[in-house]
């Protein structure tokens, strides 16, 4: 390469840093502000000039070839698809962490891919397209003045440039040395706000200095998630007897169903079938996403056990003590069940499982299981009880057929999440959830008249959920989805329990406390299994027909990460151990941690581990 060609290679890298460097500064827009101290505004300054100028030489070493191809065209079109691609993907990724507050990465685009966190309408991609092609436009011109015009830049300006971000780098990783060794907070919390950031630490040698707080270190260590797959669940071997008369379970969740929704006005049928029952008016979900949600709800324990449970391929008690009992098991879900994999966790023992429903969309995947189950019910035998479990995901997906009827107006007629900020009316995009859901209310009406029709709706238990929540901003920060907190319109769901010995069995008491997901599995064991455990042996929930306990907490999660939900506040903990303690709004507070509470939350995350 002539001297001329890495200099221009090298002002291109220089130059990208800087772009690179300015979109990262929309991360810090949602940086709280009460952590906004003088030792983290200098992190965080540091930290983005510092780093990005490394993410971007280390993604343009890829393209060094590329600055050796004779052809200018073909040369300077390559090194301008390699810088267009990667600001692309960095805009992108401060889009995805203004919504939910994590950065893309391997495994959020495989559920995107799947679906789990969001499905892209087609306005959506053609705008990233439309401003893919613009960057692609602007670099290649700027390659193109670099290497025509490289010679009026001064000498040696570029190594004083380059050595200004070294010392930034140097700074900031020193920063973090210190933070992390006195357990700062809000020096912590930096960290996650850029993408693929992991900062020096040296906590052992400052120790041995006794320059760490060692104190504050420990209390961390503590709060954090043990993934190891080494299980120890349940802790004892089921042990009952059959009971005399077994009833059909089915439990119906709805992907994404908010408790406000849960209305005659917008799920009237499921509404109408609830008075027959009961309704729990503050139930939290296990987990703000999928995998979280659906994983508490058959397993009985917080979503944070999820990765151990995974890599031992642990299936759940509830589905095997219902395949001793020899239950017949109709699974039929919308979303696969690969991603994430509940066909290696809750369902791994089934000898066979539908994986997926046939359809274009959200809406035919779920006309599509609702026909599914419709035929296998009509050919399960009488004799032997049955377990059906239904999961709808139109709701997720903003999603219902084109010529439903009522639509709820004003209506957004596409959603685009590139639009999506703070300021945006969230009512004609509430609309169109509102109809969505209550379009799966309409399919949920085929089935339960079905078991109607079959006389077999009386000898029926019917439990209806949702997965989590699904927030429009409620709280005016930018939050729109899931997975990204732990407030209400993220994680309280509806909870509806129909059938027999419903009405005389529930303990009135908890209609009105805190209810969890963790509790269904302790439920149906101890009153409809035949399960004579103490249920801690295999749940930390509540047996909702049992003994009243009142909860000043419930714990939910997250793909990585938990919360401790009282009922004025949020402990919110990341991987790493680091907290906030936060309002019910996800504004941070000035609070102590409450002791009493932890001690029990990490009792309950590290009961089933060895």
């Amino acid at each position: 390469m002539k001297k001329t060609g890495r200099r221009s290679f090298g002002w291109f890298i220089l130059i990208n840093s800087l772009l690179a460097t300015l979109i990262s500064a929309r991360y810090f827009f949602f940086f709280p502000v009460s952590a906004f101290t003088s030792m983290s505004s200098v992190f965080a300054f540091t930290s983005a000039v510092g780093h990005m100028p490394v993410l971007v030489a280390l993604f343009g070493v890829i393209f060094i070839p590329a600055a050796f191809i004779p052809d200018i065209r073909l040369r300077r079109f390559i090194l301008a698809l390699g810088g267009s691609v990667g600001l692309s993907l960095l805009f992108i990724d401060t889009i995805v962490f203004a919504q939910y507050r994590f950065h893309i990465n391997a495994v959020v685009v495989g559920l995107i891919m799947a679906g789990d966190i969001v499905s892209f309408p087609l306005i959506t991609w053609a705008m990233s397209i439309g401003g893919f092609l613009a960057a692609l436009a602007l670099e290649f011109a700027l390659i193109t003045v670099l290497e025509t015009r490289i010679n009026r830049i001064r000498a040696g300006l570029g190594r004083r440039v380059t050595l200004a971000f070294f010392l930034m780098l140097l700074t900031a990783n020193l920063l973090h040395i210190w933070g992390v060794a006195h357990a700062n907070q809000p020096v912590s919390m930096v960290t996650r706000y850029l993408p693929l950031y992991y900062p020096a630490t040296a906590t052992t040698m400052l120790k041995r200095w006794g320059l760490a707080d060692l104190d504050a270190v420990k209390r961390l260590k503590e709060l954090r998630v043990d993934d190891s797959d080494d299980l120890n669940y349940p802790l004892n071997p089921l042990r009952g007897k059959a009971p005399e008369h077994l009833h059909d379970i089915m439990l119906i969740v709805i992907d994404s169903w908010r408790y406000d929704t849960f209305s005659p006005e917008f799920s009237p049928n499921i509404y109408s079938l609830a008075e027959k029952g009961i309704a729990y008016n503050n139930h939290i979900s296990t987990g703000n996403s999928t995998r979280t949600g659906i994983f508490g709800l058959f397993y009985g324990i917080p979503g944070t056990y999820w990765h151990a449970f995974l890599a031992g391929q642990r299936s759940a008690v509830l589905i095997d003590r219902m395949q001793e009992l020899n239950y017949q098991l109709g699974i039929f879900t919308s979303a696969q069940l690969i991603k994430p994999e509940f066909n290696r966790t809750v369902f791994r023992n089934l000898p066979v499982l539908r994986l997926r429903s046939e359809g274009d969309s959200a809406s035919e995947k779920d006309i599509s299981l609702t026909d599914d189950w419709l035929k296998w019910y009509a050919e399960t035998d009488s004799s032997k009880p049955v377990f059906s479990f239904l999961f709808y995901d139109s709701p997720h997906a903003y999603d219902f057929p084109e010529d439903y009827e009522p639509k709820f107006k004003p209506m957004v007629e596409e959603l685009n999440y590139l639009l999506l900020n703070k300021n945006t009316d969230p009512a004609p995009l509430f609309n169109r959830y509102r109809t969505s859901v209550h379009f799966a209310d309409s399919l949920v009406a085929k089935v339960i008249g079905e078991l109607k029709t079959k006389g077999k709706l009386d000898n029926t238990l019917i439990i209806i959920t949702g997965d989590h929540g699904q927030e429009m901003n409620d709280n005016k920060l930018n939050y729109w989805g899931h997975n990204s907190n732990f407030t209400d319109a993220q994680v309280k769901v509806p909870f509806i329990v129909v059938g027999p010995g419903v009405e005389e069995g529930a303990t009135p008491e908890y209609l009105d406390s805190f209810t969890s997901h963790e509790d269904l599995s302790p439920t149906l064991m101890k009153n409809y299994l035949g399960v004579e455990n103490d249920t801690s042996d295999y749940s930390t929930g509540a047996d909702l027909f049992g003994i009243f306990t009142d909860r000043d907490w419930v714990i939910s999660s997250q793909y990585s990460g938990y919360g401790i939900i009282t009922h004025d506040s949020i402990l919110d903990v990341n991987a790493a151990g680091n907290y906030e303690i936060l309002d019910k709004s996800n504004r941070p507070i000035k609070r102590s941690l409450n002791v009493q509470n932890t001690k029990e939350a990490l009792e309950r995350i590290s009961r089933y581990l060895k």
